[in-house]
């Protein structure tokens, strides 16, 4: 059994403030400015009955939305469902659609929509549109279940997504750019395998895959696809959902997050933190300044991590394909099998990685520390030999 979507575990929750959707159809077609004057004053409604009767969640929530500064093209409280477009379209050359992962109400009122601002302030010429209109999985371990509920829900959001996209008035002359963050890559990589999303370029950072083994499933071209991962992202390492999109095999570009100078990205929540360069390549995506986007520079160990996983997904990519379709008997059986060899893969290849990478350290620091002034043994007196990690990572030359 699938655990409680997004919109049943609020239907619960939602107690102390009773709310009302606007009409669907006012959620779901082109955003006009009737629609967003409508919301703005729906929210400020629903502000008012959420002081009065003291739901201070609530009230947090619809007093971040109000003061982000941006129009309420979707206004859905009663399943947290919420657009924010911060800029005008109308006047934009570029458009970012950030489609953010799972999370609460806080989530929203203190990443979502402060990591939105500060693309929308990062990337010149450019409207920004937080899309959280889609009912996320209770967290990623529910979502890594692969139930039949969970799938279905996911295939859901991904069709929404392309239909908002769609429904955007874009002129010709405008480029959209999707940046997906965690979970919302996997809708993003739902929507593009299996729902004709189109857009000019992709970024993905902190994914945990996108629901296929390689950019080619994906129907989008390796120059407009774009991802991140920062060191130490245990999401980004958990490969759940298909192939780690950063993997030098997967195809595309993996970008920097951390160069000298900038603010160091060391957490799955901080790539969208100003003055890092993880912005800053995520910004030049959006503005279509290719040139200036600094590349991640696969190391040895990396590549060979890379290929040890996909080596290890070949045998059974067909099943994924099968399995990514079918809803028969025995459905749960392929989407198990094929779960646990997504995550044995990354495992193995992270696994390899590390590996080759320790070694090379070790080997780096013998010959700094072992070898003589002409190439002999350590003298007596010399250095003793560093037992963790963290101490070779600390020499320096």
């Amino acid at each position: 059994m699938c655990p409680p979507s997004g919109r049943a575990r609020r239907a619960v929750s939602q107690s102390a403030v009773q709310v009302r959707d606007l009409p669907l159809s006012m959620a779901s077609g082109p955003p006009t400015r009737t629609v967003t004057a409508a919301n703005l004053a729906a929210a400020r409604r629903d502000l008012d009955a959420a002081r009065a009767a003291e739901d201070t969640a609530r009230a947090e929530l619809l007093e971040a939305l109000l003061a982000c500064g941006g129009s309420l093209l979707i206004y859905l409280p009663s399943r947290d469902h919420y657009g924010v477009e911060l800029g005008s379209i109308e006047d934009a050359l570029h458009v970012a659609v950030l489609v953010p992962g799972v999370g609460t109400d806080v989530n929203l009122a203190n990443q979502w929509l402060p990591s939105a601002r500060n693309l929308f302030e990062a990337a010149e010429a450019t409207a920004v549109i937080l899309w959280k209109a889609y009912d996320e999985p209770a967290d990623l371990a529910a979502a890594a279940a692969r139930t039949v509920a969970c799938d279905d829900e996911l295939h859901t959001a991904a069709a929404g997504l392309t239909g908002f996209v769609r429904s955007l008035p874009l002129r010709p002359s405008q480029s959209l750019t999707v940046v997906a963050h965690s979970f919302g890559s996997v809708v993003t990589g739902a929507a593009l395998a299996h729902h004709g999303l189109e857009c000019s370029a992709v970024v993905v950072a902190g994914s945990p895959g996108m629901t296929v083994d390689d950019l080619r499933q994906l129907h989008l071209d390796a120059a407009h696809f774009y991802s991140e991962r920062a060191p130490g992202d245990p999401v980004a390492e958990l490969g759940v959902f298909g192939a780690e999109p950063t993997s030098p095999v997967f195809g595309g570009t993996r970008m920097r997050t951390n160069a000298p100078g900038h603010v160091a990205v060391r957490a799955h929540s901080a790539y969208f933190e100003p003055g890092s360069e993880s912005l800053e390549n995520i910004a030049d995506v959006v503005t279509g300044r290719y040139r200036d986007i600094a590349v991640h520079q696969a190391s040895l160990a990396e590549s060979a991590g890379g290929l040890v996983a996909w080596a290890l997904r070949l045998p059974t990519m067909p099943i994924g394909v099968v399995a990514r379709r079918y809803r028969g008997p025995g459905f749960r059986v392929l989407a198990n099998a094929r779960h646990l060899v997504d995550m044995t893969a990354s495992q193995a290849g992270n696994a390899v990685c590390e590996g080759l990478d320790t070694g090379g350290r070790v080997i780096a620091w013998a010959e700094r520390h072992l070898a003589g002034p002409s190439g002999g043994s350590r003298v007596a007196g010399g250095p003793s030999v560093p037992t963790t990690p963290t101490e070779w990572s600390r020499d320096t030359p």
